[in-house]
């Protein structure tokens, strides 16, 4: 078993560390988990189930490989129409780059992190665009995105980890996009540009953020006393012997590990 200084921690895990240091105890230094998805609405797991689908669907497509069919999906057609916006959107072309599902780690004394992209483009001159794909029937605004941990560490890995795809041997930070696409929203995407000087900021608050999850000792991870994060999360039952209210969960928790709804988010630096 990992110990938490063993681990690489993504995205999920830091957005958990942040919204409540004692449910980040129980799943990353206890390894406790069980899904969040147990035992909800069917037609939320379905939903769900959909977003893993279309995930497939686009890694195949931009590995170029014929997507095919998801013999068993819940909406095949609606499935088969999400694909054909997609390959509108972002054509696959033979002039630049495509890495679906790149995983990238960084390994440092005091910095492991990992990171998942979705998919990662790279221009011929050196810019690069990681692309997120949402399924959720809702949309989150901009000012959310820009404060996720998932932007702060997926432009942040690319530029501190990702020289390896890079034409030059490394991605500047001025270089780096990320975009956020949604298959019912097609043209209402996010891009979110990034800079050194950002760059900097989010290395000094992860080295930060991280130094004080390795030395925090176990019975030093506190309940969060926000009780909107409370409601919905998965370990309820522990803390106040109540079983987790029904609401949105979103696909990222059921393709990584777990996070909170958009708009649960305290605000980062």
């Amino acid at each position: 078993m990992q110990t938490l200084e063993e681990r690489y921690l993504s995205a999920n895990a830091i957005r958990t560390y942040i919204s409540c240091p004692l449910r980040f105890r129980y799943r990353y230094v206890d390894n406790l988990y069980w899904s969040r998805t147990w035992g909800s609405d069917p037609n939320e797991r379905q939903a769900l189930e959909q977003g893993q689908n279309f995930h497939l669907l686009a890694r195949r497509y931009y590995a170029g490989v014929d997507p095919g069919l998801v013999t068993d999906a819940v909406e095949p057609g609606l499935l088969a129409e999400w694909l054909v916006k997609l390959e509108q959107f972002l054509p696959r072309t033979f002039d630049r780059q495509f890495y679906p599902e790149l995983e990238l780690r960084l390994t440092q004394p005091a910095l492991r992190l990992v990171a998942k992209f979705d998919l990662l483009v790279v221009e011929p001159d050196g810019k690069a665009t990681i692309y997120d794909w949402k399924t959720e029937r809702r949309i989150p605004r901009r000012s959310y995105l820009l404060k996720s941990p998932q932007t702060l560490v997926y432009r942040y890995m690319l530029c501190a980890a990702g020289g390896a795809y890079s034409p030059e041997g490394r991605f500047r930070p001025q270089d780096v996009s990320m975009v956020y696409w949604n298959p019912q929203y097609p043209d209402q995407w996010h891009r979110l540009k990034y800079t050194e000087a950002q760059f900097q900021k989010d290395d000094a608050y992860l080295r930060s953020l991280v130094a004080s999850i390795l030395r925090t000792p176990r019975e030093g991870f506190v309940a969060t006393s926000e009780e909107q994060v409370c409601r919905f999360c998965e370990f309820r039952m522990l803390c106040h012997g109540q079983r987790a209210e029904q609401g949105d969960v979103e696909e990222e928790e059921l393709l990584a590990e777990e996070t909170l709804s958009w708009d649960d988010l305290p605000e980062l630096p």
